[in-house]
């Protein structure tokens, strides 16, 4: 899919919602330091890889094991981030690598053509707990929080800050989103009815606490929360509008919230 849309953009940046990579058999380094070097080849230089170390909780980790995918436990699926990101990063100078870690073990491994980013494609970590957000501050170029209030990012953000500033990295430049739900509507009456179909795919009721951290509203409205995300410290969006396939929430909110911008 990326593929594609390289193909068909000029200007975007292109990249994965998130990439779990806790096991081989879904996303081997390697495999997917070769496929991300294809991806940004393709776009010209343009992709940005976003890991993420996957949520805990028992519903998400049956769902990994029903594909007979294992789903280890937190720390262990946070080492293998850190220890994938160290392989991308290796594999992508185009010099053989020799590598005995944890978890993998390469020998005179090496990826051509290496990637026309330098040195290779921005690498992104969705982390929301401690340890997830240390490796975020040594490893990463950026950083995503998923489903939380201002207040919720705030708080992760002086946290991982700190971290940056311990590791000696400049946090001024560090990119940090949040990704949220988008509920857009031009009139109130519009906003309720899109809100009720909302609540209603997700089986959640109107008092459901992921309500607090989606953007619901006017375009006034939702311009003015994206407003305290941004004084809470996020640089970037991810979001996910609530009417998708469609796209007049997406074609609104260019028209109507970017514009006041």
């Amino acid at each position: 899919m990326l593929g594609a849309l390289a193909g068909h953009t000029r200007r975007a940046r292109l990249g994965p919602a998130v990439t779990y990579c806790f096991d081989p058999s879904s996303h081997h380094p390697s495999w997917l330091a070769k496929r991300a070097v294809t991806v940004d080849h393709l776009s010209g230089g343009r992709l940005d890889l976003r890991l993420a170390v996957g949520a805990e909780d028992s519903a998400t980790a049956a769902a990994w094991r029903s594909h007979a995918i294992p789903y280890p436990d937190a720390p262990t699926r946070v080492a293998l981030v850190a220890e994938t990101i160290e392989i991308l990063e290796r594999l992508w100078t185009g010099e053989a690598v020799d590598y005995q870690g944890r978890f993998y073990a390469l020998r005179d491994a090496r990826i051509v053509p290496a990637p026309i980013q330098k040195p290779g494609p921005p690498i992104w970590l969705a982390a929301m707990g401690r340890g997830a957000l240390g490796v975020a501050a040594r490893r990463a170029a950026g950083w995503e929080a998923s489903y939380v209030t201002p207040a919720a990012f705030g708080e992760r953000w002086e946290r991982l800050r700190s971290s940056l500033e311990d590791a000696g990295r400049p946090w001024w430049d560090y990119h940090r989103s949040v990704e949220v739900d988008v509920v857009l509507g031009l009139t109130g009456a519009e906003v309720g009815e899109a809100l009720d179909r909302f609540c209603a795919a997700r089986g959640i009721e109107a008092r459901d606490p992921l309500l607090a951290t989606a953007l619901i509203g006017t375009p006034d409205v939702v311009g003015a929360r994206i407003e305290e995300y941004a004084a809470a410290g996020a640089t970037d969006l991810m979001l996910g509008f609530a009417d998708f396939p469609a796209t007049r929430m997406t074609e609104l909110f260019a028209e109507r919230v970017l514009a006041r911008e």
